[in-house]
């Protein structure tokens, strides 16, 4: 081939190359678009996909709104709806005492001999909840009492609205919440009894039952609760009433310098008013802290000679870390009715407590009151803690003398000294030792008289 001829063919190819190359480049970028919408579809199939599973989800949450959670924390069960609006829960306890008494010839004189018992002083089985996420509700029945069981007796049952921020409106039956020591949970108080002095300012117009209205209102430091009440649940004529028509208004009001943590501060005062009295009568009494016999060692009774009675004092404690301290004052006022004279009376403790195991005191701004010590190694679960060990002390005096009114009542003087160990959140042991003085008590064969008594609870609660 001539050098003429491989030009002419060079050419050529050229000349179709350069004619076929758009053809070529038209090709290649069809079959990266053809390959580019496959990707897109296989896209677009996911996020259908996703979106079906998505929605098949929320479908299966709004089918799943009557189901129901169960839990069992602390070995308390609770069933609760899936979207939280409606709870159930079971709730008990049993406090069993059993111990004994050392009295003096003017005691036994007096009463005979106080009986050496064992008897449950509580045993709860409640229920509480959540209706429709703004309402809550307590129901409790107590088969125990001071001395001997009983047969079920209705101890709380109350609605409460909580639909507003820190605040709560209650109505039913159950107790206004009044002093310190009485606002403490009985699962959580440091001694087997509370003191005489709460006992006593309660028992006018805040004992348990009471059917009532009122409401409690709570910021991070303040507490102040209201109530109006009326008789206790379950009384009739033959407990000696004529007159159920009985009302009182119930006032709390507290300020905790540094509830959550740290050294805190509680202030408060508690008052109550009681008027149109249940035949008039009044009679202010309770046992030596200590029920396992049922016997009361002072007792003022007025019969039916009362027009009103008001009840008032202040609260003072102070807990940091491991220790705490309270105490309490009250005043009674009892106008006579008619020409009957009026009487003053007044009770008051003082106590404090010490964790030995380090644990740190709790307090509730919601209840104005201190919590229950929670070990922070329990024993048991297989764990090799020791629990949680408390020591206490508390000094209380009632005086329910007054000559003026010819009101003898007595005057008594408590020494307690407790040692409580905590097994965990669940059980509780408590030992008591208490001397007993009463002077002044009218109307039995010695005036002054006393005992020293030992008594050891079993607490369950759940």
């Amino acid at each position: 081939m001539t050098l003429r001829n491989i030009l002419l063919a060079g050419t050529a190819i050229g000349a179709a190359a350069f004619l076929a190359a758009p053809a070529f480049a038209a090709s290649n970028t069809q079959a990266e678009l053809d390959a580019l919408k496959a990707q897109i579809d296989a896209l677009q199939r996911k996020i259908d996909d996703v979106e079906i599973q998505h929605g098949n989800a929320i479908k299966s949450l709004e089918e799943r709104k009557s189901d129901v959670e169960v839990s069992l924390k602390n070995g308390r069960p609770v069933f609760k709806s899936a979207d939280g609006n409606f709870t159930f829960g079971i709730t008990g306890r049993a406090h069993l005492d059993v111990g004994g008494y050392d009295q003096d010839d003017a005691s036994k004189a007096n009463f005979g001999g106080l009986r050496g018992n064992a008897n449950f002083r509580r045993l709860r089985v409640g229920l509480n909840g959540t209706l429709a996420k703004d309402f809550g509700y307590n129901i409790e029945f107590n088969f125990g009492d001071s001395g001997t069981e009983s047969n079920a007796r209705i101890y709380e049952a109350v609605l409460a609205y909580k639909g507003i921020d820190g605040l709560q409106i209650l109505t039913g039956a159950t107790k206004p919440r009044m002093t310190l020591d009485d606002s403490t949970s009985s699962n959580d108080i440091t001694f087997i009894e509370r003191a005489t002095a709460a006992n006593l300012a309660i028992s006018p117009a805040a004992g348990e039952g009471r059917m009532l209205l009122g409401g409690i209102y709570n910021t991070s430091n303040f507490y102040s609760s209201a109530f109006y009440s009326m008789g206790t649940v379950g009384n009739n004529t033959s407990a000696g009433n004529t007159d159920f028509d009985t009302s009182n208004a119930v006032g709390r009001l507290a300020y905790a310098t540094s509830p959550k943590e740290g050294a805190n501060f509680h202030f408060g005062v508690s008052a109550s008013h009681s008027f149109n009295l249940p035949g008039d009568a009044l009679r202010l009494r309770d046992r030596p802290e200590l029920r396992i016999d049922p016997t009361r060692l002072i007792d003022a009774n007025f019969g039916a000679t009362v027009d009103t009675v008001s009840v008032y004092g202040p609260e003072l404690a102070f807990n940091y870390g491991p220790f705490r301290a309270q105490g309490e004052y009250y005043r009674f006022d009892v106008s006579g009715l008619n020409a009957n004279p009026d009487a003053d009376l007044d009770a008051w403790y003082l106590q404090a407590s010490w964790i030995l195991t380090g644990e740190s005191y709790n307090y509730d701004i919601k209840k104005a009151a201190f919590k229950g010590v929670k070990p922070a190694n329990p024993f048991g679960f297989g764990n090799k803690g020791s629990g949680a060990w408390e020591i206490a002390a508390r000094y209380s005096q009632a005086d329910l003398n007054d000559a003026s009114a010819g009101i003898a009542g007595g005057e008594q003087d408590i020494i307690t000294v407790g040692l409580n160990w905590y097994v965990n959140n669940n059980l509780r042991f408590m030992l008591n030792y208490l001397n007993v003085d009463v002077e002044d008590r009218g109307g039995v064969t010695n005036s002054n008289f006393g005992h020293d008594a030992v008594a050891l609870r079993t607490q369950f609660a759940f």
